[in-house]
């Protein structure tokens, strides 16, 4: 069954970090890959929105799209491959459509093999002490260059990328010797990691780079991503013991232990552990050391009650030892919503401080097929949601803040019900496809919560998180605070497996063995539009409040995005109007925000790091002559302390502590700014829902 998935997507941007290994030639295509790339094209032109049309003008994009894909900064391959590879772009459309993969083949090659002169560049530049009293600069911004003429002019941009780096870590209190091993460190996995790609690994950057030449946020995911989008980012729950991993010079670190898992309660296993192999039934051993960190996660799970002999080396230790685990399933609770009861003051409120309840979003997640089978364990962020609004109530808050700055999104279905927790009945978004327009609607009486409300964005709020903010505004039924707009994602995406596609057709099978995993097409088939009959597209979702932030200046969101749609408009629905946030009141509060933080001597000193980065960004370059490095990018010595603590505290600590709130200058506006809400808004608040927009 199709989902209908609500995400920001950067999309490939985690592939815009690759880099090189060891000169190997990059894997051969399938029978398999060229069956799905023969499926993709077609559920494409048949499925998307846009019903495209493959061609010349499609290919010319593609390449285009595929290229960047693999070197988005321009540091790896040289003119004269690129030149190359556009003699071939016209021949893509062509191709595809036959399954044919060969110029996919022929560019990551290429891709290796500059990969590794690259790796090799990097080692000897960082062998050589770097001069930080010339005044030099680096020209980071891609689209204001070309790709290098030749393999001297690759390196000096490399060596100039790797200073900045280096600055960064003196700029850290890092010690030189120190930051060049963590350079190396890095860029010797990165290196690692391009070679350890499979062939299907390659052919979702290779069809993805084709879907996004329609839309962002169309994309294939092979059948490792496929499942992690489906237990991890929307049901939050696997099979496993329990740890989280990171990667580091080829070896699999400990990260975290999850809390109450099956590692947790063994208790052995501990951050910092290093996993470098498991030990089979018969006594072999299976080495994870140098592959990739999710194929050690992948031998690592599997089906609860089995069990896996984790070979480890203690952090500290030199010996190895092997701790004998008993899989089970694993709850990501930390990525559940989370709630928090705080204290808020206002100026005016005779010293009485509020109780506010905070929930913290950070996606809209589901296990929809769970939820319709009416399975009362089902994962559902609404059901989270409700459950945290109840206990506020019992704890007698005053108001609630819901939290979805960083919330990507999530499932359609859940950014409704979840809307439905604050409004009575009513229109919630509105569906545009190929057959038209419609609307979906919340249709439980009454709401979880009808107390005073404010809901916080920021830049990568998105897709989902713009729904559920949008009827919050338009609704007038809360207070939205935050950077100047939302993301600005406003199309509605279908999961769509490729096995369900194929498996109807005997003729695809291969033999009589069923077809193994073969990912799944993420095609966009709607755009969505607001109650009052915006679209979220390109302009998102604006709040009431803007506190600036570093964040407010970074260059990302979707109309930064190459081939997003426009924005337009549909007819706007009639609907219940609450009138919580009225303009003169939302001028007040606006007022004595701005007044606090013109004498704020944080907001002070974020302010001059903006008009920086404001001037930095409008340049293109970073200076790095050391002197004016630093001065650009001087970090808040109070800030940096306290980051430091943080990070000691973290390490003495089993598990990462994800508070939903936590103190700091912006926060502590934040609440200011409900507590100035709870006071001047009274008569607002007190207000009855009014009918608008009805015939």
């Amino acid at each position: 069954m199709p989902r209908l998935v609500l995400r920001s997507s950067l999309v490939i941007a985690s592939l815009a970090l690759v880099a090189a290994f060891v000169g190997a030639q990059s894997p051969t295509p399938s029978a398999l890959d060229r069956l799905t790339a023969r499926t993709v094209i077609d559920l494409v032109e048949h499925h998307h929105m846009a019903r495209p049309n493959i061609n010349d003008e499609t290919a010319k994009k593609w390449g285009e799209n595929f290229i960047k894909d693999l070197d988005p900064q321009k540091c790896y391959f040289v003119k004269s491959d690129v030149a190359e590879f556009r003699k071939h772009f016209l021949e893509l459309d062509d191709e595809i459509k036959k399954g044919d993969l060969t110029f996919c083949k022929m560019v990551f090659d290429r891709f290796l093999t500059r990969s590794d002169e690259r790796w090799a560049q990097i080692q000897e530049i960082l062998k050589s002490k770097q001069d930080f009293n010339v005044d030099e600069k680096w020209y980071n911004d891609a689209d204001t260059i070309d790709f290098p003429a030749d393999a001297k002019e690759a390196g000096e941009r490399w060596r100039l990328r790797l200073k900045a780096e280096l600055l960064e870590s003196k700029l850290n209190k890092v010690d030189d010797a120190e930051a060049v091993a963590k350079l190396v460190v890095r860029y010797h996995d990165r290196n690692r990691f391009v070679h350890q790609m499979d062939s299907g690994e390659m052919l979702e950057i290779y069809l993805s780079s084709l879907t996004r030449t329609f839309d962002p946020h169309s994309s294939y995911m092979g059948a490792k991503n496929f499942e992690d989008l489906l237990q991890q980012s929307l049901h939050l729950k696997i099979d496993g013991i329990g740890a989280t991993l990171q990667t580091e010079d080829g070896v699999a670190i400990v990260r975290e232990i999850v809390p109450g898992m099956a590692a947790d309660k063994d208790g052995r296993l501990q951050p910092e552990d290093k996993i470098v192999g498991i030990q089979n039934p018969d006594g072999t051993e299976t080495s994870l050391v140098e592959k990739k960190i999710n194929d050690v996660v992948r031998y690592i799970r599997g089906k609860r009650g089995t069990k896996v002999r984790l070979i480890v080396i203690p952090a500290g230790e030199k010996e190895r030892k092997v701790y004998e685990l008993t899989r089970d399933k694993v709850e990501l609770k930390d990525q559940h919503a989370k709630g928090q009861i705080i204290e808020a003051k206002a100026a005016d409120s005779n010293g009485k401080p509020y109780k506010v309840g905070v929930i913290n979003m950070p996606s809209f997640y589901g296990d929809t097929e769970a939820l319709q089978r009416g399975d009362e364990n089902a994962v559902s962020a609404t059901k989270d949601c409700a459950a945290l609004l109840k206990g506020f109530e019992k704890d007698h808050v005053k108001a609630v803040v819901v939290d979805l700055r960083g919330d990507g999104g999530g499932l359609l279905t859940e950014a409704i019900s979840m809307s439905g927790l604050f409004i009575d009945r009513g229109p919630v978004v509105q569906v545009k496809d190929r057959s038209g327009v419609r609307h979906l609607d919340d249709r439980m009486d009454g709401a979880v919560w009808d107390g005073p409300l404010v809901v916080l964005i920021d830049r990568s709020s998105a897709s989902a998180s713009e729904i559920f903010a949008g009827v919050i505004r338009d609704y007038g039924r809360g207070l939205i605070i935050g950077d100047v707009s939302t993301f600005g994602k406003g199309t509605v995406q279908s999961v769509v497996e490729i096995n369900d596609q194929l498996n109807r057709l005997d003729a695809f099978r291969l033999g009589e063995k069923e077809l193994p995993n073969l990912g799944a097409l993420k095609l966009t088939i709607q755009q969505f539009y607001r109650v009052n009959g915006e679209s979220t597209q390109v302009r998102g979702v604006a709040p009431h409040i803007h506190i600036p932030s570093l964040h407010d200046q970074d260059d990302f969101g979707e109309g930064k995005m190459d081939n997003a749609l426009k924005f337009d408009k549909v007819d706007a629905l009639p609907h219940d109007q609450y009138n919580r946030v009225p303009s003169d009141l939302v001028d007040q509060l606006a007022a004595r925000s701005a007044e606090r933080r013109k004498v704020n001597p944080k907001f002070q000193k974020q302010d001059v790091v903006i008009k920086k980065a404001i001037e930095r960004r409008n340049r293109h370059w970073i200076p790095l002559k050391q002197d004016k490095f630093i001065a650009e990018f001087d970090i808040d010595e109070d800030a940096r302390k306290l980051a430091e603590e943080k990070k000691a505290l973290a390490k003495k600590k089993k598990y990462a502590e994800h508070a939903a709130w936590e103190s700091d200058f912006y926060n502590d506006e934040i609440m200011a700014i409900v507590a100035d809400y709870l006071t001047l808004g009274r008569k607002a608040l007190a207000g009855e829902p009014v009918r608008v927009g009805a015939n």
